[in-house]
């Protein structure tokens, strides 16, 4: 089978001929991997989405991951370098500084001014984002598209990313995770406007995604966790939100599966209805194993990931042999290798080796 076939069939129920390989990677760790900077993928983040398809050859993974770029002004209006000792984004024309990206974390660029916290239904109503026309004349997805061809020309599998339809906007929105959350206890009419929209974007995202060829879509929120709400609410605020997603996936022919972080337990009976073909994380030092990861919810979802960041990052090869060996056996027919979270900046080559390895040789 080719890798394309692989995962294709796993994620919709079929028998394949080994497990396939795919870690959770970010544009921090290919950056490394590859020996660039994770600068000089923020200065143009063009390279940092070919990287992450180019670290994905590398390792010898199954699937690649796609994301959206800035549209094609920004790389005219905007420039990125050194500001009084951090790395900026300034406006060419002005020179003014927008914001400084966070180099040490996610890279996100942290703006000087920031916006007004959204904080009515009104100020919902007129949140802008752009449509899947948009997002493809703008040259949002250029480069997404240019990897898509040539993982595809590989028989790669191509996921793209579709980013949250949550948690995770509502805290960009009224700038504050505590004060997110003290919403969704005191506001629920708010809480259900809010990620309506942010479905709503993230949907107009997937349908440009699917024009630009990707097999599946990833979709999901680090807030959106039993580390941080409860079950009640994931199942009033957020399964709809998940759930008009995948079906919207669905309808245009792409697979969708779920990042998952921080501890799922709470919430593995509810994550069938989340219209899913898979979920990815398992991430034991948050309480989660594969073993009971498919003991709760049988084989109606595939499963990705398991493996330990923290034994990718500080053990040696065998043990993360060891640790890929009994996600593998614990995963059974519907599992593919991975990781718990995102790989961290600098693991070992070496170990990411190591997995690859496993999966290789086991067979279906």
């Amino acid at each position: 089978m080719t890798s394309r076939e692989r995962m294709r069939a796993i994620l919709t129920g079929n028998r394949t001929d080994r497990v396939p390989f795919f870690p959770c990677i970010f544009t921090d760790h290919a950056c490394v991997a590859l020996g660039h900077t994770f600068e000089e993928a923020l200065i143009d983040p063009r390279l940092g989405v070919r990287w992450m398809y180019e670290v994905g050859v590398f390792y010898g993974c199954d699937v690649v991951r796609v994301r959206a770029t800035p549209e094609r002004s920004w790389f005219e209006e905007k420039i990125v370098r050194l500001h009084d000792g951090k790395l900026a984004q300034l406006d060419r024309r002005t020179g003014a500084v927008d914001g400084y990206f966070d180099v040490q974390g996610g890279g996100q660029l942290v703006l000087v001014k920031t916006p007004p916290p959204v904080t009515t239904l009104e100020q919902i109503e007129a949140i802008t984002y752009p449509s899947a026309d948009q997002l493809l004349e703008t040259g949002c997805l250029d480069t997404a598209r240019e990897m898509t061809r040539e993982a595809h020309d590989r028989k790669l599998f191509v996921v793209g990313m579709a980013g949250g339809q949550t948690i995770n906007t509502l805290v960009i929105k009224v700038g504050s995770s505590e004060e997110a959350l003290l919403m969704m206890a005191t506001d629920p009419p708010f809480i259900h406007r809010m990620f309506h929209m942010a479905t709503d974007a993230s949907i107009e995202l997937i349908k440009a995604f699917a024009r630009t060829g990707v097999d599946a879509v990833m979709i999901g929120d680090s807030y959106a966790s039993g580390s941080v709400i409860s079950p009640q609410m994931y199942r009033e605020f957020c399964i709809p939100a998940y759930r008009r997603t995948a079906e919207a996936a669905h309808a245009l022919g792409l697979l969708v599966y779920k990042h998952c972080c921080g501890n799922y337990n709470p919430f593995l009976p509810l994550m069938t209805d989340n219209h899913l073909d898979g979920m990815e994380g398992l991430d034991p030092t948050s309480g989660m194993t594969v073993a009971h990861t498919r003991q709760m919810i049988g084989d109606r979802l595939c499963l990705i990931g398991g493996v330990s960041c923290l034994t990718l990052l500080q053990g040696t090869p065998n043990q993360v042999r060891q640790e890929a060996r009994t996600c593998i056996r614990n995963g059974g027919s519907r599992y593919v290798l991975g990781t718990a979270c995102a790989v961290p900046r600098y693991t070992p080559v070496e170990n990411m080796r190591a997995m690859a390895e496993t999966a290789i040789l086991h067979h279906g």
